[in-house]
């Protein structure tokens, strides 16, 4: 078995965002959680972070339509502060959830109970984040004894992570088709891909070719990255 040592430093040879995602699950399952998400905001980004995580898109797509977004308030923690914050919707009253109501009570709507927010800086970005987070419980003194590890994922996480963010922002902005647009809007609204099929009156298959091919022009995985990436970029709205 890798070490955790090895697996973190497998980051450095991702290539891509799908590499990343992989190699970042791969990480996060070692330290116990089931889920994270990396945002970081590149300097030439002027509203929209970069993204990357197995984070239910489903949350990402909420809390983009709420008008939630960059402004609440673990982002804003993260912009001027490199203090973790540990949180808990088991454990109330905890200093992470009273200053982030929004965030802890949208994630427990998806099952994730307990995780660690730790915010990033530098190398040639604004700010940023790594959250980890599980959907068993966890005392808060057991998540207090991670903390170490994951702000060592999450500096491995940012020197690999990064560099893909950047070139996103220098990269040509993505055109999508009429048709991937109209598949990306009704996915975010939660239709399956034979619901959309029955509504634009095409088939199913064509409807995931197009999806597939939007997510390709973001360099995500999977459909719903796909639709939370075009709502952060304001490609749709709903």
């Amino acid at each position: 078995m890798r070490s955790l040592l090895e697996l973190f430093e497998r980051l450095l040879s991702c290539a891509t965002q799908d590499d990343l995602h992989r190699a970042g699950d791969a990480c996060v399952r070692r330290l116990g959680y089931d889920a994270w998400v990396y945002a970081v905001m590149p300097a030439g980004a002027v509203e929209m972070p970069y993204i990357c995580g197995s984070s239910p898109a489903a949350w990402y797509t909420h809390h983009f339509q709420q008008g939630h977004g960059v402004a609440d308030a673990v982002f804003a923690h993260c912009r001027t502060h490199t203090k973790p914050l540990l949180w808990n919707v088991d454990e109330p009253g905890s200093e992470a959830e009273l200053s982030c109501p929004v965030f802890f009570r949208e994630t427990a709507d998806f099952g994730l109970r307990n995780g660690i927010t730790v915010p990033v800086h530098g190398l040639g970005c604004r700010w940023g984040m790594l959250t980890v987070a599980g959907s068993q419980p966890m005392t808060r003194r057991a998540s207090a004894q991670r903390i170490g590890d994951v702000a060592l994922l999450a500096s491995y996480l940012h020197e690999a992570g990064h560099r893909l963010a950047c070139a996103a922002v220098d990269g040509e902005p993505v055109h999508l088709t009429q048709r991937e647009i109209e598949c990306l809007r009704w996915t975010a609204e939660g239709k399956t891909g034979w619901e959309i099929s029955k509504v634009l009156g095409i088939s199913e298959r064509t409807v995931v070719f197009h999806l597939e091919n939007a997510a390709r022009k973001f360099g995500v995985f999977g459909r719903r990255q796909a639709a939370a990436r075009a709502i952060a970029l304001q490609l749709i709205s709903l």
